[in-house]
């Protein structure tokens, strides 16, 4: 199944797709927790993500970039039959400035770090 497909069988009601690669899509939304900002990201992606210790994600721009790091250590993929691929939810700290940036659109790559595996993906 495509990256189109998957996303006409998608409905988001609170985030946006803000990267894509051949081999995943990024969703996220943003939450104010008390001025205590989190990213909440969704990756669906063909291969399953797992781990104990945590992620990086790192916006890339030619201003410079920034990393988050994931504000939960442990996190398993999920197979969903439907969509024909692993969904992930990972949340990550995030600053009222960086939110800015991401909802600009002020970036043109990101990474995805878990483990010693790293995903790339672009502006979506």
């Amino acid at each position: 199944m495509s990256n189109a497909e998957v996303e006409k069988l998608m409905t988001t009601t609170d985030g946006k797709k803000l990267g894509e690669s051949e081999e995943m899509l990024l969703y996220g939304g943003f939450q104010d927790l008390n001025n205590y900002y989190f990213l909440e990201t969704l990756f669906l992606s063909v291969e399953s993500i797992k781990s104990k210790r945590g992620a990086t994600i790192t916006f890339k721009s030619e201003q410079g970039e920034f990393v988050l790091k994931a504000s939960m250590l442990e996190f398993d993929s999920e197979y969903v039959k439907q969509l024909e691929r692993h969904v992930t939810q990972i949340s990550f700290d995030i600053e009222k400035d960086q939110i800015k940036k991401i909802q600009s659109g002020a970036y043109q790559s990101i990474e995805l770090k878990v483990k010693n595996k790293v995903f790339t993906l672009l502006n979506g």
